[in-house]
């Protein structure tokens, strides 16, 4: 993948990856560094001396040398995720979703790295997230909505966790669906099992990570990227939450306080002890799969128009627009 020169710089300055030295800007860090320098690849090459007279302290300046230094041991890493299947996308590339942008705003990641079908990205999606320990008939109600989805053409986005993230990738993949898998953990070794790597081959799937494709799960990081996937979603649905604690309880908090992306709630067996707290909040209550057609209709996105559910494999011939 041949990256421009503002993809490029994006890259070597918040990228975790052969940091050495270097310390990767933070997201509202490259922020404000864009407002001084909107074109990045407009960095690279310049000396210590040249960049602070453009208007970077000292501190600001030795940073940027240091994280532009690490070019080739960056390129190295980027052929090796090359040869995985792994791609970087940066907010300067035409694959990168528009609502992150829309969405979360100053929040959205600068860097994301990706396997699979890219355009899916920018495609509208039906989030599904919960607890990892739940229930029967929470995990039946997930399969369901994932089926209903896939009925609706529309694809299931989640975050890859086992419980009920796992159950509704699950199940969209054996119904014929599309998945968005927003990823916590280790983006290379999720690729790996053959399940995925065929919804990959059959560009039914695309797998993401704002973080280093080889890093480990962290609950912090899992936390960051829950955004990613009300962001992704016209409406995401928590099939199961705690109550006032949890990595889902947050992220759907989150999502509403923040306006990340329409939150809805199941409300029937199988639900958590968090769920009626989050219709309090705010979210729209789901008491049956059949009202999720509605609840993205009235979601307030534009993202997925009515006549959508009216036409059948939206996706089988995906244009690159």
């Amino acid at each position: 993948m041949q990256l421009s020169q503002n993809a490029l710089a994006t890259v070597l300055l918040v990228a975790h990856i052969d940091m050495g030295e270097a310390k990767p800007f933070k997201v509202n860090e490259f922020r404000k560094l864009l407002e001084l320098f909107p074109e990045p690849g407009k960095l690279l090459g310049k000396t210590h001396s040249e960049l602070q007279a453009n208007g970077l302290s000292e501190i600001q300046a030795d940073r940027v040398v240091s994280c532009l230094d690490r070019a080739a041991g960056i390129a190295f890493a980027l052929e090796r995720f090359h040869e995985m299947g792994v791609e970087p996308i940066t907010r300067f590339d035409e694959q990168y979703p528009t609502n992150f942008i829309k969405k979360l705003g100053t929040s959205a990641p600068s860097l994301i790295f990706t396997s699979g079908s890219t355009q899916l990205l920018n495609r509208s999606g039906i989030g599904i997230v919960g607890s990892r320990n739940v229930s029967e008939e929470g995990h039946k109600i997930t399969q369901n909505f994932a089926k209903e989805a896939v009925n609706l053409n529309i694809p299931v986005i989640s975050g890859g966790a086992r419980g009920v993230d796992q159950a509704a990738m699950r199940s969209a993949e054996e119904h014929g669906g599309f998945v968005i898998a927003a990823l916590a953990n280790s983006l290379v070794k999720s690729i790996q099992s053959a399940e995925v790597r065929k919804l990959i081959f059959d560009e039914r799937a695309v797998f993401l990570t704002p973080y280093n494709p080889e890093a480990g799960f962290t609950v912090g990081n899992a936390m960051g990227r829950n955004k990613l996937i009300y962001a992704l979603a016209e409406t995401t649905v928590v099939v199961s939450s705690d109550k006032g604690s949890g990595g889902t309880w947050t992220g759907a908090v989150e999502a509403l306080e923040k306006n990340f992306g329409h939150v809805s709630v199941w409300s029937g067996k199988g639900e958590g002890p968090g769920n009626k707290d989050l219709i309090g909040k705010g979210a729209r209550e789901l008491s049956s799969v059949s009202q999720l057609k509605d609840a993205v209709e009235s979601s307030g996105e534009a993202g997925i128009k009515r006549e959508t559910f009216e036409q059948a494999n939206i996706f089988a011939n995906p244009t690159t627009d």
